[in-house]
């Protein structure tokens, strides 16, 4: 049992990776605190279990039920999108026995700021177990686990962690080591993480100096004056945010647009406004297939306004494919004018 256990925990983690990638960037959780609840059960192994029941622990001294339903309460520090440290108490009861216990561990995450996110867990624990006015505990212990968040607010993620602890029992008979699985399914709470200061110093646009020639001597015109501020409004086309081909990657001529954007809503009268974030297609392409590529480029607009100081909880992202032309599909050459990204104010 314990070797099948082991087998697949190694598959799933070797699948972490994969499933990562997918996942498009939705907010910054770098610097958040994360606390979480949830429940489960544990899977006692048939050496444990009857240790003990031949220990004394259990009710009338017969070997226990071999799941032990329970709960754990973590709280977590994230120092960045991959690595997060914390600690917690697991604790359970069944057949006239309690479990208690406290662990911290380290956490590997595929990329926190996703909206699903895939991650691995390894650390130390420690069992006290109590029953029928009888104590023990393990020597020393260690766990390793997986999981997936997958936020359902910015704030708020659904959290699912298989885990297997590893104890060592100093009066249990035979190798002494226990190996008990878990698996818990709860919520965790993310506080805001590390932002960008709340006024962003705007980018100054690239002055372009112009060489001309008069007769035969060549003199340096004057720049060009720099581009003007974004002005908002209901609804705003971002004419020049544009996207590498067949790609949500944002092209280097849109940081320029995108930053005046940013700097526009953090303005004193827009600083309390909502936004969504409208992604658009041609026709070309299949449906679906267009549906979520706009999806992804509205997220990637999303998550550079959200690291250049806009506040995460004023911008949603939404994807609408190929099914709000501005221009007619069937005239020529106009296909790649509904290629577009709009700001929608929402409130």
């Amino acid at each position: 049992m314990r070797n099948h256990i082991l087998k697949s925990l190694r598959i799933l983690a070797a699948a972490v990776p994969m499933l990562a990638l997918a996942q498009p960037v939705v907010a910054q959780r770098s610097g958040s605190y994360e606390f979480s609840l949830g429940g489960g059960a544990t899977y006692l192994a048939t050496d444990f279990a009857t240790y003990m029941g031949s220990s004394g622990l259990a009710n009338g001294a017969v070997t226990p039920g071999r799941f032990v339903p329970g709960g754990v309460a973590r709280i977590g520090y994230n120092i960045s999108r991959h690595w997060g440290l914390g600690g917690g108490v697991g604790a359970g009861m069944g057949s006239g026995v309690s479990y208690l216990t406290p662990f911290a561990a380290f956490t590997y995450t595929a990329n926190l700021n996703a909206s699903t996110s895939p991650f691995l867990t390894f650390g130390t624990q420690f069992t006290r177990i109590s029953g029928n006015d009888r104590v023990t505990h393990s020597v020393w212990g260690t766990r390793a686990g997986l999981g997936v968040r997958h936020m359902v607010t910015d704030h708020v993620a659904l959290r699912a962690e298989a885990r297997m602890g590893f104890e060592h029992y100093a009066a249990m008979p035979g190798s002494k080591m226990a190996y008990n699985p878990m698996l818990t399914l709860g919520f965790s709470y993310f506080t805001a993480g590390r932002r960008a200061p709340p006024e962003a110093i705007p980018v100054p646009c690239p002055v372009v100096v112009q060489s001309v020639r008069v007769d035969t001597v060549w003199r340096t015109a004057a720049p060009l004056p720099p581009l003007p501020p974004i002005v908002l409004r209901d609804t705003l086309v971002l004419e020049g945010v544009n996207f590498e081909f067949n790609s949500p990657e944002l092209t280097k001529e849109s940081h320029w647009i995108l930053d005046r954007v940013a700097t526009a809503m953090l303005q004193a009268e827009w600083t309390k406004s909502r936004w969504q974030i409208a992604g658009h297609t041609s026709s070309i392409g299949t449906t679906d297939y267009n549906m979520s590529l706009s999806q992804r480029r509205a997220e990637s607009v999303r998550a550079y306004l959200v690291l250049h100081g806009v506040p995460d909880w004023r911008l949603s992202p939404k994807g609408y494919g190929e099914t709000e032309p501005k221009f007619p599909e069937a005239a020529e050459g106009d296909n790649w004018k509904n290629r577009r990204v709009e700001l929608r104010r929402q409130k």
